[in-house]
């Protein structure tokens, strides 16, 4: 990480304070020490509708909300472009609207990468600019964007400012450079320092060419100014473009001296075609389908799959045969972990599919095997390609293959950071509407499901009951033997509720000892027999031993139906309120129908 290496003021006392590059326009970002890969961040000073441009990340967002705060007050963002949905660029979002909230603000970006940020849960409205005529108006000036798909990801476009006639390129003009420097010092240097980025990143020259083609319909072009690397001036910039457009993308393309010169041109001609497929990004299933489907032009290929370790025992399936996205069985990520435990020896190897076991297949193949990565390079799970048994098995062969490897690897993580957004969005909301002690659902959930579960009851015409429950003199169970045993009465009332729900019922621990059943298709009448369950399951087995003492507990409870109190969440609550009031008040222990 680098939070530990901030460059300081004495190193870069230039950058310590907002560079304004343009009238207006300032580069606020924060230069990292010995960061090749710099990030920037602009700012568009518009009045009330200002314009941020790829905020940054978390190591870099303290500096930069310093360097903006020196301009406007952040308030006065009305606009963040996100080029893409990258780390890099986004993670600051999270920060900034904390600060200032996202009424009246709009997070800018392409539907593609519209569609991942929302898994964050910001609460902003996106401007999707393929939506909105690749273009925003603002009453000071007018930014209009340029597609450039799969030139980084599917969604890729540049931002230009008509005022100032700045381009705002994303990484589509970016660099690694050895020492940071805000402006390029020459057009030959600076693109050297671009090669080995777009050689490797950019999948195929036409790719390029094709962005570019949009690009340079946004003219004049005074200036441009890139997400990485450094600023390009308007003398160095036909310079630029002309060698990109020349540029041999996609090192895969290298095939280490085979021989096999018409297989080696086939795949040639389709490589194109799967990292598209790759770029695009649908799902794993979708775009694996589009893979096979040019693979099977040169291979006899069948499936292709990816077993992924998302925790230390726990794996899951991703498979171009299966939409859906499985986790692996307990035999199955045993096998799978012993595999994962030698993968460093072999890494590339053809074996039998019936020796891994960790796929179905309906007669026996050949599996080539190779590496899953994460975003740091780390090995997280095992790629299959699974070929006809007959396939050749050959050094030569897994050098052809391999040019095939880096595709799965994209889709993989990506569906892996798109499965751990999906998860880690489902448990923490899964932990908002459940009571923790007992595992019942809890009060706020009880007015979210409920409003909606009586307008479908009153529009459909059928009844609802109520009914109201509370432990007998539970107050006294805690002061005698302690929170911790009310804990256990508690649990274990909550298991006897659950035990004896029907797959329609709901329930609910309002608080304290105070429970609430919900009965969709019952009247009171019907409710009654369930009270007769719970209070024979709580006499049977509610009981608990504590220091060679059994404690026994009862229940009160109140029974309200929707024909006697309507489709009113607050009448049904408060009605069989009242009957559990005069239940208890009556001698307790019993339900008031």
């Amino acid at each position: 990480m680098h939070k530990s290496n901030f460059a300081t003021d004495k190193n870069h006392e230039e950058f310590a304070k907002p560079v304004e590059i343009a009238p207006n326009i300032w580069w606020v970002g924060h230069v990292l020490e010995d960061d090749p890969f710099q990030c920037h961040v602009y700012l568009i000073e518009n009045g009330d509708e200002s314009i941020l441009i790829d905020p940054g990340s978390k190591l870099t967002w303290p500096h930069t909300r310093e360097k903006i705060l020196q301009i406007i007050p952040l308030e006065k963002i009305r606009y963040i472009v996100c080029h893409h949905q990258d780390p890099d660029i986004t993670t600051a979002v999270a920060d900034l609207l904390e600060e200032i909230g996202t009424e009246n603000r709009f997070l800018v970006t392409h539907w593609r990468a519209a569609e991942l940020l929302e898994h964050y849960d910001w609460g902003i409205r996106f401007y999707e600019v393929q939506a909105e005529g690749w273009k925003l108006e603002t009453p000071e000036r007018t930014l209009r964007f340029a597609f450039t798909p799969y030139m980084h990801f599917p969604g890729a476009f540049c931002t230009y400012d008509e005022t100032s006639g700045i381009l705002f390129s994303s990484d589509i003009f970016g660099a690694i450079t050895e020492t940071f420097a805000l402006y390029a010092e020459d057009a030959e240097s600076y693109f050297k320092q671009m090669e080995p980025f777009h050689t490797h990143y950019m999948p195929a020259t036409e790719i390029v060419n094709h962005g570019l083609d949009n690009i340079e319909q946004c003219h004049p072009i005074e200036m441009i100014a890139p997400q990485h690397g450094s600023i390009i001036k308007k003398e160095f910039i036909p310079y630029i473009i002309e060698h990109l457009r020349r540029l041999k993308c996609g090192l895969y393309l290298e095939f280490g001296g085979t021989r096999k010169i018409e297989l080696m041109s086939k795949i040639n001609a389709i490589l194109p075609e799967v990292f598209e497929a790759a770029a695009f990004f649908d799902s794993f299933h979708a775009d694996t389908k589009r893979i096979l489907h040019s693979m099977h032009k040169v291979f006899p290929i069948d499936r292709i799959v990816s077993l992924v370790m998302i925790e230390e025992t726990f794996f899951i399936k991703l498979d171009s045969s299966d939409s859906s996205i499985r986790p692996c069985s307990r035999s199955k990520r045993q096998i799978l972990a012993k595999f994962h435990d030698t993968f460093y020896d072999q890494v590339r190897c053809f074996i039998d599919s019936e020796t891994i076991q960790c796929i179905d297949t309906d007669e026996p193949k050949t599996l080539y095997t190779f590496p899953v990565h994460d975003y740091d390079e780390h090995v997280i799970g095992i790629g299959m390609f699974v070929l006809e048994r007959s396939f050749e098995r050959s050094d030569e062969m897994i050098e052809m293959l391999k040019k095939f490897e880096i595709a799965i690897d994209i889709i993989s993580k990506r569906e892996v950071e798109v499965y751990l957004l999906k998860r880690d969005k489902s448990l923490a909301y899964a932990m908002a509407i459940t009571d923790k002690l007992t595992g019942l659902y809890n009060r706020h959930y009880l007015e979210e499901i409920a409003h909606a579960e009586l307008a479908k009851a009153k529009r459909h015409d059928y009844p609802i009951t109520f009914i109201y429950l509370d432990i007998d003199h539970f107050k006294k169970i805690n002061d005698t033997y302690g929170h911790d045993v009310g804990d256990i009465v508690l649990k274990r009332f909550a298991q006897i509720i659950i035990s004896n729900l029907r797959e329609s019922d709901m329930a609910f621990r309002l608080g304290g000892e105070e429970f609430l059943l919900m009965l969709p298709y019952t009247i009171r009448e019907e409710a009654v027999n369930m009270g007769k369950r719970l209070r024979e399951a709580t006499r049977v087995g509610g009981c608990i031993d504590h220091q060679n003492e059994t404690i026994c507990y009862t229940f009160s409870g109140g029974i309200a139906d929707t024909e006697e109190a309507g489709f009113s969440l607050d009448n049904l609550l408060k009605l069989a309120d009242r009957k559990l009031y005069t239940a208890k008040e009556s001698g307790r222990d019993k339900i008031i129908l």
